[in-house]
């Protein structure tokens, strides 16, 4: 028999297909040791085959612990590689997440934003005055304050709760000190400079000023003497008593001397729009100081703008064709043009409350539009006759 060598076995075993035994090194030669064991033990020699034979069990068990461990080692290294994969890919995913979770909230508060400010565009009032409907269980005073450049008186209303004329009288001070008109684009005009109290008895509201006081120049005069106006009606008083440091009977307005004014109320005046600071805000509805006639004649003036006092003409009054009276109704029928488009939007809502102030400083309580386009116009029914308002140029104070 042909000997071979240890290279040439070992080259065979190169060449044999990998083996893998998952069975514990330690156990199998444990096995192999009981198993020779077993067998009778022979005096002769081991043959030569026998020898090759365990070399080569030997080189198998050899080969598949160093391959096995291989193996092991490669797939706990996969193992780790996969988990570290996956751990960064969930990192990724979290993270992914997390950007994404905050962009949504952005997004959403944009959005809610964007919502909240379209809901206030759409639900804004674009109506300037009172109305019967918005006094509750509330009443009106209204204060005469100048415009910026001193021009306009511009009737400005308040809503308070309805009192006594003495607590009433103290709610309007309060107003005249907290509120900031620079900030509604009129002249920092109030508080007045004067002490007020009220004669129930005598229907009087008693008013005294320094002899310094700043009314003494014949302009300024002006607006304080509407200011006092507008106190005796909103007060439902009669009459103003003027006294000077208390003792002294009248009070001076540089050209005039004035000791009592009873309370006047004006009448048949035609309302204009009137923009703070010429900026394209809600306008004021400014009542011009002319007086008319007819409220025929107060229709065809507010046709045209006011230049001298900024004052421009309401929309839709160009395009009146007819005004008619409704005696026993109390009412002004007007009819606009057939061929009229009237379109809802503030200035033209406004321009309808500067026609309802019209009827109402004529005396008037009701206006019936008729040809109009449209069935509504902001809160007003175009179809139905409209209650005018109670007062111009509604402002709150905090």
């Amino acid at each position: 028999m042909k000997k071979i060598s240890d290279e040439q076995l070992e080259e065979w075993l190169r060449e044999m297909p990998k083996l893998k035994d998952h069975r514990d090194p330690h156990d199998i030669y444990e096995n192999i040791s009981k198993k020779l064991e077993e067998r009778p033990r022979k005096t002769w020699i081991i043959p030569s085959f026998a020898t090759a034979a365990a070399v080569f069990l030997m080189a198998i068990l050899s080969f598949n612990l160093f391959d096995g461990a291989s193996i092991n080692h490669s797939a706990d290294k996969s193992t780790q590689e996969e988990a570290a994969t996956e751990q960064n890919t969930s990192l990724k995913k979290e993270e992914s997440t997390v950007e994404n979770e905050a962009r949504m909230d952005v997004g959403n508060e944009e959005n809610s934003t964007e919502m909240n400010d379209i809901t206030f565009q759409a639900t804004e009032d674009p109506t300037t005055a009172i109305y019967a409907e918005d006094l509750g269980a509330m009443q009106v005073f209204t204060l005469a304050i100048p415009d910026s450049q001193v021009q306009n008186i511009i009737p400005v209303s308040f809503l308070i709760e309805s009192s006594d004329q003495v607590d009433q009288l103290a709610k309007i001070e309060e107003v005249m000190a907290s509120m900031d008109e620079q900030e509604w684009g009129l002249d920092d005009y109030y508080p007045l400079e004067a002490d007020f109290s009220i004669d129930a008895n005598d229907s009087t509201l008693n008013v005294n000023v320094a002899a310094d006081h700043p009314y003494q120049n014949g302009t300024a005069s002006i607006p304080f003497l509407n200011a006092i106006q507008h106190l005796l009606l909103n007060l439902n008083l009669e009459k103003a008593i003027f006294t000077t440091n208390e003792t002294e009977k009248g009070m001076s307005t540089g050209h005039d001397f004035i000791t009592e004014k009873l309370v006047e109320k004006t009448s048949n005046l035609a309302f204009y729009l009137y923009y703070p600071n010429n900026e394209s805000t809600k306008p004021y509805l400014v009542p011009f100081t002319e007086s008319f006639s007819t409220i025929e004649e107060a229709y065809n003036a507010m046709k045209t703008d006011i230049e001298t006092h900024n004052l421009k003409a309401p929309l839709l009054v160009e395009q009146i064709t007819s005004v008619s009276i409704e005696e026993t109704n109390n009412r002004v029928n007007i009819t606009f043009n057939e061929e009229v488009n009237i379109e809802d939007t503030p200035e033209t809502i406004q321009s309808i409350e500067a026609i309802l102030l019209t009827a109402q400083s004529f005396g008037f309580e009701k206006v019936k539009f008729s040809n109009a386009p449209i069935d509504t116009l902001g809160r007003f029914s175009l179809q139905e006759e409209i209650q005018v308002p109670i007062a111009a140029n509604k402002q709150s104070i905090d």
